[in-house]
């Protein structure tokens, strides 16, 4: 008989898993909300035809369970120290797969693949659903409903997982009958590793990813039956949403050998606003990457931008849900890294940042990083990026500057937008991701907004908000407020240009715009 003693484990840490459009991640988190640990495995995605761009969603698991594995090894962490495992994922992307054995029946169809353009001009002429919009239209001018706005605005596009369901459905031969059989389920990324996790046990998304998929309706709160109705997408296949701090089961004993408990669950760009601590209505965050994000917080009730943003559901925590409104520059960073590519202007962002800082002003130059359109608030697909004002004594450092001032700007003209489309004062605002490190592009931000702009020390932010999340709802961390005082240091940029300089820039910024939405150039 042993004499060994039970030797009692204290929970130490909140393990967060960040799986992104090239890596998935694990973070460490100690009761201070400090990142104490990281590990990470690259994630390649998989192109096999043009337009496509999917992930093995098999590989994505393992690749889950290995770089967890890998990081408690490293730092002899015993898995019982592990308070709760959170998740936050890019959002939008699905799979498919089989309900009885897990199999799955597709890849994970990335919110970036494009395969399903003409599904989407398909269902945008649909006559059913122009008659849907029309009524909406007509209702909305007597009901001012923003339910009836959102459906009048509503153009669908490869962005939405609504249109890449339907068109793998359209495609694969008898899946939509397996469907309606019930013996298929869907799911975004958050949905297969927690069913992968729970070995078949739980079929759960959270509100956050739910929403971003524009499957689930943001005003009812439920998956959008009339929308899938239309376009004969089996209701059957998706999951059952709840909170994003709520139970979504205990990860097998056989992978980490303990059963810890999963909890906060939560979308990339949502998390990031959590991390960031934007728990109030009038809070942004801008995430900087290949792409530059920004998020607005606008409270416990729904905003429609009539200019074309739609809301999400930031978080919902214990059935209290906070919604936003999302803008973003698609090529931020690639436009960055396209310039390097193609003309060598600077190795990288901080060689570009350094080139910049020689000159005082961009010379009269703009460039309009729009090289796939337009977005908000000026929605011209057609656009194309665009110089203006070179001339003979033009220097690379001239056009260092403005690059990052045209991304800056492009930032700007999102925030105002927002800003007048819902009648919120814009408050704190806070930037991460890696284009967050060119203190020229920030303070162009801060300069032309006339504001302060609080750059986080910490790049993953939405690991963190994950993690928090989780913390939550264990009480590893107490409320909101003490997540206040645990967050990352930030370093303050405030304006430094007159209000007269800011009026100049920003009018001669929007006359670059205009002429650039009159060009038709084929």
């Amino acid at each position: 008989m042993s004499n060994k003693k039970n030797i009692l484990v204290v929970p130490k840490y909140i393990l967060s898993i960040d799986s992104g459009g090239s890596n998935l991640r694990a973070l460490l988190f100690d009761k201070e909300a400090k990142i104490v640990a990281k590990e990470k495995i690259y994630t390649p995605w998989i192109s096999p035809i043009s337009g496509a761009q999917e992930h093995d969603p098999i590989m994505l698991f393992d690749a889950l369970v290995t770089v967890v594995k890998n990081l408690l090894r490293k730092r002899k962490i015993d898995p019982k120290e592990i308070v709760a495992l959170s998740i936050t994922n890019q959002r939008a992307s699905f799979l498919l797969w089989e309900k009885n054995t897990g199999k799955p029946i597709t890849n994970l169809i990335s919110w970036a693949d494009v395969r399903a353009a003409s599904t989407c001009e398909e269902m945008n002429n649909d006559k059913r659903w122009r008659a849907i919009k029309s009524v909406a239209a007509l209702l909305y001018k007597i009901s001012r409903s923003p339910i009836m706005l959102t459906t009048r605005l509503l153009h669908f596009t490869t962005d939405h997982a609504s249109t890449r369901l339907k068109w793998i459905l359209d495609i694969t031969p008898n899946l939509r009958e397996r469907c309606k059989a019930g013996e298929v389920l869907f799911g975004t990324l958050d949905s297969w590793f927690i069913y992968n996790l729970t070995k078949g046990e739980k079929h759960l998304s959270d509100i956050s990813n739910a929403a971003a998929s524009s499957l689930f309706n943001p005003f009812s709160l439920k998956w959008n039956s009339i929308l899938c109705n239309l376009f004969d997408i089996p209701l059957s296949i998706f999951p059952t949403v709840i909170d994003c701090d709520g139970d979504f089961g205990k990860c097998h004993q056989s992978f980490f050998n303990h059963a810890i408990p999963i909890r906060g669950i939560i979308g990339d760009q949502m998390g990031a606003l959590f991390g960031h601590c934007c728990f109030d209505s009038g809070d942004v965050k801008i995430s900087g990457g290949s792409g530059a994000f920004v998020d607005l917080n606008v409270g416990d009730k729904p905003k429609v931008s009539k200019n074309g943003l739609f809301p999400l559901v930031a978080w919902s925590l214990s059935g209290k849900i906070h919604y936003m409104l999302e803008g973003y520059v698609a090529t931020a960073g690639t436009f960055i890294d396209w310039l390097d590519k193609e003309f060598e202007i600077a190795k990288n962002g901080h060689e570009l940042d350094k080139l910049a800082s020689k000159v005082q002003d961009s010379g009269g130059l703009f460039i309009i990083p729009a090289a796939n359109g337009l977005r908000y608030p000026y929605f011209n697909p057609s656009a194309r990026a665009a110089i203006f004002g070179l001339s003979l004594s033009t220097k690379k450092s001239h056009l260092a500057l403005a690059t990052l001032e045209g991304i800056g700007l492009r930032i700007i003209d999102i925030i105002k937008g927002m800003e007048k489309d819902t009648k919120i004062p814009i408050k704190a605002i806070k930037v991460d991701g890696g284009l967050s490190n060119s203190d020229v592009l920030i303070q162009t931000i801060s300069d032309n907004l006339g504001q302060e702009i609080l750059r986080s020390q910490e790049n993953d932010m939405a690991a963190t908000g994950a993690a928090y999340i989780a913390g939550l709802a264990t009480s590893f961390y107490k409320d909101l407020e003490q997540l206040k005082q645990l967050s990352p240091n930030y370093h303050c940029f405030c304006p430094k240009i007159t209000p007269s300089q800011r009026t100049k820039k920003i009018n001669n910024w929007k006359n670059a715009i205009k002429s650039l939405k009159t060009l038709r150039i084929s």
